[in-house]
């Protein structure tokens, strides 16, 4: 068991640096508008995709905790506990993505840092 986390652990850090570098080759060969042009383009598709994960978490939360369970990782009272958290853990996710993914901290602070006279 251990071992299988671990080599998860060393698969999503090369994957990170496999990324990383592909990201940073963009970056090299393009300029700087076509990059911010690009990102623009895919902003609704990320948000799409971010809380699309935060429904299937919510969907799936029940049958993931019961696997959990099965497997041994959890006990009867860790799996009550657990299951008792789904809405708080989706809430907070949604609370995240809503400030940060849909940058709602700069559009508070747009719309409250007008002219007060």
């Amino acid at each position: 068991m251990l071992f299988r986390s671990v080599g998860l652990s060393i698969l999503a850090v090369g994957l990170i640096f496999g990324v990383g570098a592909l990201l940073w080759q963009a970056a090299e060969l393009s300029s700087l508008s076509a990059i911010s042009e690009q990102v623009a383009r895919l902003k609704l598709f990320a948000s799409v995709i971010r809380l699309l994960l935060i429904v299937m978490l919510a969907a799936l939360w029940p049958w993931l905790v019961d696997l959990a369970a099965r497997y041994g990782q959890v006990d009867t009272i860790g799996r009550s506990q657990l299951h008792a958290l789904r809405w708080r853990v989706v809430a907070w996710l949604s609370i995240i993505e809503l400030m940060i993914g849909q940058d709602l901290f700069s559009q508070f602070f747009l719309a409250t840092s007008g002219s007060v006279a």
